[in-house]
């Protein structure tokens, strides 16, 4: 009998197997949830008061695309669920300082639609509780407060989807709405990035390839050989480079990147004043059709402008996974705190 079931499960569409409550072992309970510096979208929440209730925990902060990639499908979850007994609370642990900014997180909370309790923890008090260290991460919550799952990382939307329908089943709900993952979205297609996340700061510098040497939040003029290579960043003109980030000190200081990917992010924040930035692909004018959300086109050119402290948007191939080359020209003084590439 067992066996048929289990053949039986695996015609059924991704969203309708089930997760059995055995094959979800408590991991520990649940951290109090003190020490924060606020709470958004929500009055402060305990763990007493969400006894009871299926909780998922995203850890989570503004400028992470990968982050950004998950909230439309926690969107989903929270619509579908919260008046079964789902709570969903994003702890925003920021990565970089301007991220501890309280209304900057909450401009990002409308721009992005997040309608859920948002915990603010900028001291790290909730992200060491949890013994975290990835963003994003999820944590589920059963109904006694004990963590049952955790998953690191995007995609697996449909098997998380189970968990929860399953500890909801398990804490008494009935009358569930049909999933609302259908297996898609998996996350695979970043299985065709070739490059990954690059830090401009001191702090995590690694993939710095011009041959000067870096003098640590010090003016220093660096360069780029004529073929830059693949998954190595190169600065051209005057630098200045600090523990998080890297910021151009003149007008036409460059940055390069030969990346492998369909999409180019760049965490960006004025230094002062907003900041224009041409972009070229390839050698030349970003195409339209290879621009992304922040783009725009003026005496044919590509361009974006930097005002706030955020992730920038600036290609989308598509399907396109092939190597381009990444040309940013920085035309005004002073120009933008450039801290870390993500790609798509």
């Amino acid at each position: 009998m067992k066996l048929l079931k289990e053949a039986i499960a695996k015609l059924l569409p991704a969203g309708h197997r089930k997760v059995a409550p055995e094959d979800l072992p408590a991991e520990g309970p649940m951290p109090e949830l003190t020490g924060l510096d606020g709470w958004l979208n929500s009055p402060p929440l305990t763990k007493e008061s969400l006894k009871g209730k299926v909780v998922l925990v995203d850890f989570w902060t503004y400028s992470c695309v990968n982050c950004l990639r998950t909230l439309p499908h926690l969107a989903r979850l929270h619509e579908a669920y919260r008046d079964k007994g789902l709570v969903i609370i994003g702890v925003h642990t920021p990565e970089f300082g301007f991220e501890k900014d309280q209304a900057a997180v909450a401009a990002a909370l409308k721009r992005y639609g997040v309608g859920y309790p948002v915990a603010l923890d900028s001291g790290y008090s909730l992200w060491r509780a949890f013994r975290n260290r990835y963003w994003p991460a999820h944590y589920f919550v059963d109904a006694h407060g004990d963590i049952r799952y955790h998953h690191f990382g995007e995609g697996d939307y449909a098997h998380s989807e189970r968990v929860i329908r399953t500890l909801l089943e398990e804490a008494g709900a009935t009358g569930l709405p049909a999933p609302v993952e259908d297996g898609g979205n998996s996350g695979g297609e970043l299985n065709r990035v070739g490059t990954p996340e690059t830090y401009l700061g001191w702090q995590r510098l690694e993939a710095l390839g011009s041959p000067e040497s870096v003098r640590l939040r010090q003016p220093q003029t660096y360069s780029a050989p004529p073929e830059p290579a693949k998954n190595i960043f190169y600065l051209v003109g005057q630098w200045r480079i600090e523990d998080e980030y890297a910021v151009p000190l003149e007008a036409g200081a460059r940055l390069l990147y030969r990346y492998q990917a369909s999409r180019a992010n760049l965490v960006m924040e004025p230094d002062g004043a907003r900041a224009d930035v041409e972009i070229k692909l390839d050698g030349v004018p970003l195409l339209q059709s290879y621009a992304g959300q922040d783009i725009g086109y003026a005496n044919s050119r590509a361009y974006l402008t930097v005002d706030e402290p955020r992730l920038y948007s600036l290609t989308d191939g598509g399907d396109d996974y092939s190597s381009h080359l990444l040309e940013l020209t920085f035309t005004s003084v002073p120009g933008p705190k450039c801290y870390a590439f993500t790609f798509g």
